[in-house]
């Protein structure tokens, strides 16, 4: 087993104290005590232990603190409790649970908690139990590894949305000429649905603070102002939103359980109510969306068990879903837009990188070709079209991003152009309205609030008519 360096893992101070208690066998419930801070914290803290080094279980996190030397063996250590940790559920996180960064809690630490635990230099008396068991442990992996490849992991959630808590986004200090933040969103989320009505823009679901959310936040890009709408009925995360006529649809979406579900809810803002549409064929999360005309289609997505690359469009005067030709390449957190006689899907994240792909939908004949890739892979993206060009903004789960992506169809190649935020900044979303493209929230180590004002071509030129 090749296990990542703390160092290039990216392990936090506090991460690698949490680890050092627990090779000392603490349960979560003591390490709260120790540091002064909520279990809920503890969870959340070994969670991004585990996803940042491909660690399964705490005995693995034992054997990791001391073979990077984050802990001194001792004569006679605490015994690791497997059993007891899951039986409060503090090992087996649902993984689809959404990204949630650690917060202390506001109370001071215990008295107690001041005093570091003590770890005895002195050479053990006797090979102790514990080492042998963590021995002949590493002993059957290494024989494992050598006798073969492992199996393929299977593409679960712990694939799709591994990762979560990686990746850590900078805002940049200077100021950029065609960006300007406008607002903060009441709530700071990710992986919500957005969609343009009017001169509105209507936040929904998402994971948030809290978890996965039911909430419905509504700006007014005239007044620049926000206001409560309706709450879901369903709460879900990994939705996507389409605009018909008067009504905004969401299909399917992960729940609070991080399971895929194929319920559609249908918001009309002018009555702020909801209602029930037809149901998905089946439980679909992280699929790009876009409406052409009067209809909504589906790209890709995961199903709760494996990545997919069908095709499922939308007849609201029919109230039925319908296939159509499936995508060459199967993806989730891909993103897609409308844009001339064509959709454009792009980017993608299959649970181990993230996808330069660019796939162009022609929907009048049902029927797929190329485009030129991305520069960068880019998952959990936002895509929007705007005077003729394509805009890629955001992404990243493995590789660090510094600059957005801009097409135009007949070119060859993508454009970069700046960002306010480099490193990671996915799962957030994108609107056009008013001569800019406004992009709200997303995660960048922490879940955004940001509503951002990007303005493509500041300068436009209008020649008057002229009579012969």
């Amino acid at each position: 087993m090749e296990w990542i360096p703390p160092e290039e893992a990216g392990l936090t101070d506090r991460e690698q104290e949490i680890l050092r208690l627990v090779a000392q066998g603490l349960a979560n419930k003591e390490i709260a005590y120790r540091l002064g801070i909520s279990q809920n914290t503890v969870k959340v803290h070994l969670r991004n232990i585990f996803s940042k080094t491909n660690l399964q279980s705490r005995t693995e996190a034992a054997m990791y603190a001391v073979r990077f030397g984050l802990v001194t063996l001792t004569p006679s250590p605490p015994v690791i409790r497997e059993e007891a940790e899951e039986e409060e559920g503090e090992e087996a996180l649902p993984p689809g649970e959404p990204p949630t960064a650690p917060e202390e809690a506001p109370e001071p630490a215990p008295a107690m908690a001041t005093a570091p635990p003590v770890i005895e230099e002195s050479a053990p008396a006797a090979f102790p139990r514990w080492q042998a068991i963590v021995f002949l442990i590493a002993v059957l992996l290494g024989i494992a590894w050598a006798l073969g490849p492992a199996p393929a992991r299977s593409e679960g959630p712990d694939v799709i949305f591994q990762g979560d808590q990686a990746g850590q986004g900078i805002e940049r200090a200077e100021a950029l000429s065609r960006w300007k933040l406008i607002s903060q969103m009441p709530t700071p989320r990710a992986r919500f649905a957005l969609a343009r009505w009017r001169d509105w823009l209507i936040v929904i679901g998402g994971e948030a603070p809290e978890g996965i959310t039911d909430r419905v936040e509504r700006f007014d890009l005239r007044r620049e102002r926000w206001q409560r709408g309706a709450p879901k009925p369903y709460p879900v995360a990994a939705a996507a939103a389409g605009t018909l006529g008067d009504r905004i649809y969401i299909p399917g979406g992960v729940n609070p359980q991080g399971q895929p579900i194929d319920r559609v809810d249908i918001y009309d803002p002018e009555a702020d109510r909801w209602s029930e549409g037809p149901p998905l064929p089946g439980p679909l999360a992280a699929y790009a969306l876009a409406v052409a005309g009067d209809r909504l289609y589906l790209f890709g997505g995961w199903d709760g068990r494996r990545l997919q690359g069908t095709v499922w469009m939308l007849d609201p005067a029919r109230g039925r879903w319908e296939p159509r030709s499936p995508m060459p390449t199967p993806r989730a957190f891909a993103a897609a837009a409308l844009l001339g006689d064509a959709i454009y899907v792009v980017g993608g994240y299959d649970g181990q990188r993230e996808l330069t792909t660019c796939e162009r939908y022609r929907f009048t004949a049902d029927r797929w070709e190329p485009c030129p890739p991305l520069n960068v892979g880019r998952g959990g993206l936002a895509l929007t079209a705007m005077d003729g060009y394509l805009f890629a903004i955001g992404g990243g789960w493995r590789i660090p991003l510094a600059f957005n992506e801009r097409y135009q169809p007949g070119a060859d190649r993508w454009t970069p152009f700046e960002t306010p935020i480099t490193g990671t900044w996915r799962n957030l979303s994108a609107a056009p309205g008013d001569g800019a493209i406004w992009i709200l929230g997303g995660w960048s180590g922490e879940l955004r609030a940001g509503v951002w004002r990007f303005t493509p071509f500041p300068f436009r030129l209008f020649l008057p008519a002229t009579q012969r």
